[in-house]
């Protein structure tokens, strides 16, 4: 029966009519009582008639520790064709996370959550799926994590989930949701009081009979409207009248609590230690209770059972409100607790709920106990639930004696480890800033220094200092030495120190050999490479081959340190863009198949930045969205400067300058405050370019003088060649000619030591320019020539596009219209596709002054058309021709369709003939 709920129950309507248009759904919150669970299993019911599918999970308290219980309640009996969809890491992982009896070593943890999403996308294939959770506060945190990442991700699925959960509580899935589910967050609706219209059928229903209107108001008054405190009296008030007590003499409870206490004290006392049994444990059963009680019999709980306490359907036994779960166990006395948790995990199957039973029923600290609820959290963090692990970790510590401090200590660093990995950030930091105060100096002190500097990445330099004295203390222990020099190495270049971080990496590689670990030297070789490419040493093309081979001997290794992705990002840095996007799609495919959000989001930015450079806009835009999507899983500060310095980059290269100006600036600001200069570094050189084309080239000048300081002598490439290319044109601006052929020299010096032909170009660009500033620009000209022969070895469109429109500008100041006219339009065809619009109107006002008329359609094929159809005839391909005039495929695609339609052929076949039989079209004139 629902009374006083029709408005809730129509907002769960209308959600459920709107299901099949893709994710939707709601929250239902309240005080605990207040009728939540009435209205959700009447939106589950009405979503069965409607033929939907529906996954139930309702947890109660003793799950909240356990790993994976939600989960299982919802993928319950998972068919073939379901399971048929996922790949064999996201098998394991799920068959690990939802068998208690699984052998957990071989499932990859980071596959689950992946494989929860395909699950989900499975079961709604055929139909609106509903994933309805009760009292969302008990759901455990390790289905709570991977459910949020699998809901998060729908885009149109038809996916609802409809969830209770008390207001002000600690759920873990609630916050996920109310950000990322669907296209708004989930939508919360607060069960307010009932009136006392309702109050007053909902009494009248249960005694079956009317109320006095002053006992009415005298309950109305005590319960505030609460629906479950309500009924509570009414029942007392049914047996008090049954017993010869007058309504007038009939005790209020003051609370809830209060009430549901006497309620429970009025069963027959055999029923105690039952109940008590049942609310301790997470799947209370009769055979349970049987083994921990050998003395039970069935009817100790039919008074229970009569007064709607509980319900046993089959061999289950299942209390009718949480409330009354709880208010059982609190009413116990504490030493019955602990002796009936020990009972239980003498006879429970699962190993980590026998470890929370273990816990939670010891008297005092015991050595085999901590050992056993060790062992347990380990089998935990195995099966993907490091947030379990976490919590055994630290109930293990709590009972490990005083005379063997160094393994509580050290539990205490794990937990911490695990909190970490679970993402409880201010818990694992807490721990180690606890712990560090007992420890002596050695290697496990080094290894909490070193996990409480991963935490510090909000700040650079106190994560140097931790990381500095935990090398000093790590010792002869050469694996954690090594990881400890590639953090310090890694956190040494964000600082702006490329020297030091060479020495550390170089320090960490020798380390690892001495370990004799070979998945961790191939992690440390990859790592040293990062450091030695951006001293100045190139490529590392021989340490990374040997450190890809090694890879395979540690499956575990986060995709971001991956040596794939390591050689990957240095080709993308040294503008080997088609070399690196495979090594790169790669890793990228590898993190989201192991559900690793942090590498997601990293790849995902340089991804993104490498199609940007490669004039991909729909992709690029594609990707960027992607990183934006997997930002919002992580909490980090680097990653959030990512993926601002990347919307900055964007900007500034759509020419819209003051929203990149803007973006430029957050970038700045959030690299200062956690001591990034290296990232600081890219994000100030896009600020220059806005205040040059601003036309303040003295500011310009200003911030990227410091910039090339701090990265001479590194592999230049287009993430750092604008410290040297925009600041030679800004020079220019200035009249500042000597000192803008000093920083060319400098840049021709290392772009011929990167053998960067992209660099190249860039640097023959500037000369041009220089040139042409001192008078020469027939000189210009001719070196804007050889500028594009540099390019043409590795062409990356924007900078091919802006060397053509310095040659055809540069032509039409010569006089030179013809070839102005040419230059201008290719540059025209470079530039339009990537919508780079400050470049675009440029070339189209240097066109609009050559004084030559644009080809029409009748006139026959243009200059680019005819080149295009000469090089088919020629037998290139289409990619090869896009890279011969330094145009995107799709480009060369529209062109050939215009000269197919201008010449009235359909083949290629057709288009060598008529080219064959036709002389040329348009001859060049000066």
């Amino acid at each position: 029966m629902v009374l006083g709920r029709d408005a809730e129950r129509a907002r769960v309507e209308r959600m459920l009519d709107a299901l099949r248009a893709g994710p939707t759904g709601i929250a239902l919150e309240g005080a605990a009582g207040i009728g939540k669970t009435t209205v959700w299993r009447a939106g589950v019911l009405s979503a069965r008639e409607r033929g939907f599918r529906v996954i139930v999970s309702t947890p109660a308290e003793p799950d909240a520790t356990l790993g994976f219980a939600g989960l299982g309640d919802l993928f319950d009996g998972l068919t073939e064709d379901v399971l048929a969809g996922l790949s064999v890491p996201q098998r394991r992982a799920l068959d690990a996370a939802l068998r208690a009896d699984s052998e957990p070593a071989p499932a990859d943890p980071h596959a689950l959550p992946r494989a929860a999403l395909t699950a989900l996308r499975r079961l709604a294939s055929d139909g609106p799926l509903l994933v309805a959770i009760d009292d969302e506060q008990w759901l455990d945190r390790a289905s709570a994590r991977v459910l949020g990442f699998a809901l998060c991700r729908l885009r149109d699925e038809p996916i609802g989930v409809l969830l209770t959960r008390r207001r002000a509580s600690e759920g873990v899935l609630w916050p996920e949701l109310s950000r990322g589910f669907g296209e708004d967050g989930l939508a919360a609706v607060v069960l307010d009081p009932l009136d006392i219209k309702a109050i007053r059928r909902l009494l009248s229903a249960e005694l079956d009979r009317p109320i006095s209107p002053p006992l009415l108001h005298r309950i109305y008054e005590a319960s505030a409207g609460n629906p479950l405190y309500a009924l509570t009296i009414a029942r007392e008030l049914r047996a008090a009248s049954e017993s010869g007590v007058g309504e007038q003499e009939l005790p209020i409870p003051r609370t809830l609590a209060d009430a549901i206490a006497r309620r429970l004290e009025d069963l027959d006392p055999r029923s105690a230690d039952p109940l008590l049994a049942a609310a301790a444990a997470s799947n209370p059963t009769l055979a349970l209770i049987q083994s921990v009680l050998p003395a039970f019999a069935l009817s100790d709980l039919d008074g229970a059972e009569r007064a709607e306490v509980i319900e046993v359907a089959g061999d289950r036994v299942r209390f009718t409100h949480p409330l009354l779960a709880s208010t059982q166990y609190s009413l116990a006395p504490a030493p019955r607790r602990r002796e009936l948790h020990r009972l239980l995990a003498e006879v429970v199957s699962d190993e980590e709920e026998r470890a929370r039973h273990l816990a939670l029923g010891a008297e005092s600290p015991h050595r085999e106990t901590a050992v056993t609820i060790e062992h347990a959290a380990g089998r935990a963090s195995r099966r993907g639930a490091p947030d379990v692990a976490a919590h055994l970790l630290e109930q293990a510590a709590r009972l490990t004696p005083a005379d063997a401090a160094q393994a509580r200590r050290s539990r205490t660093i794990a937990a911490a480890e695990r909190h970490k990995a679970a993402g409880a950030l201010d818990r694992a930091r807490a721990l180690l800033e606890m712990v560090l105060g007992e420890l002596l100096a050695g290697p496990v002190r080094a290894r909490a220094l070193a996990r409480l500097a991963e935490l510090r990445g909000d700040d650079y330099e106190l994560a140097s200092a931790l990381l500095e004295q935990a090398q000093c203390e790590a010792g002869d222990h050469h694996r954690l030495a090594a990881q400890i020099g590639a953090q310090l190495a890694e956190t040494c270049a964000n600082r702006g120190d490329h020297t030091r971080a060479v020495e550390h990496g170089r320090a960490a590689v020798t380390r690892a050999e001495q370990a004799g670990d070979l998945g961790l030297l191939a992690q440390m070789l990859a790592a040293y490479g990062v450091m030695a490419f951006f001293h100045g040493d190139g490529v590392q093309h021989d340490s990374l081959r040997r450190a890809i081979e090694l890879a395979e001997h540690d499956q575990d290794m986060p995709s971001y340190r991956w040596p794939s992705t390591s050689l990957g990002l240095q080709l993308f840095w040294s503008d080997q863009l088609e070399a690196a996007r495979p090594l790169l799609e790669r890793s990228m495919r590898r993190a989201i198949e192991r559900g690793e959000e942090y590498d997601r989001a990293a790849i995902s930015f340089h991804l993104a930045h490498l199609e940007w450079e490669a004039g991909n806009r729909e992709v690029a835009e594609w990707i960027t969205a992607e990183a934006i999507e997997a930002q919002r899983q992580v909490d980090d500060p680097q990653v959030d400067l990512y993926l601002v310095w990347l919307q900055a980059f964007c900007a500034a290269r759509d020419g819209r300058l003051d929203e990149a100006r803007t973006m430029a600036d957050d970038a700045i600001k959030l690299a200062t405050r956690i001591g990034d200069h290296f990232n600081s570094s890219f994000a100030t050189a896009i600020l220059a370019e806005t205040e040059m084309w601003n036309g303040h080239a003295d500011r310009a000048h200003e911030r990227l003088a410091p910039l090339r300081d701090a990265f001479r002598g590194t592999v230049v490439g287009s993430l750092t060649l604008p410290f040297w290319s925009d600041d030679i044109e800004a020079l220019i601006a200035l009249g500042r000619l000597d000192d803008a052929d000093e920083i060319l020299a400098d840049l021709l010096d290392c772009a011929r030591k990167a053998e960067n032909p992209n660099a190249l170009g860039i640097a023959e660009r500037c000369r041009g320019l220089l040139l042409a500033a001192r008078g020469d620009l027939a000189g210009a000209i001719d070196t804007m020539q050889t500028a594009l022969v540099q390019h043409a070895l590795r062409p990356l469109p924007r900078e091919v596009g802006r060397t053509l429109l310095e040659k055809g500008t540069l032509e039409r100041r010569a006089k030179r219209k013809s070839a102005a006219k040419q230059s201008l339009e290719r540059a025209l065809e470079t530039l339009e596709p990537l919508q780079a619009n400050m470049w675009t109107e440029r070339a189209r006002d240097e066109l609009s002054r050559v004084g030559l008329r644009r080809p029409a359609a009748s006139d026959g094929l243009t200059p680019t058309q005819e080149r295009v159809a000469e090089l088919v005839r020629a037998g290139l391909t289409n990619r090869q021709i896009a890279d011969t005039l330094y145009m995107s495929l799709r480009t060369v695609e529209t062109h050939l369709t215009s000269v197919y339609r201008e010449l009235g052929v359909k083949s290629r076949a057709q288009l060598i003939t008529a080219m064959s039989a036709s002389p040329p079209q348009h001859q060049t004139i000066d």
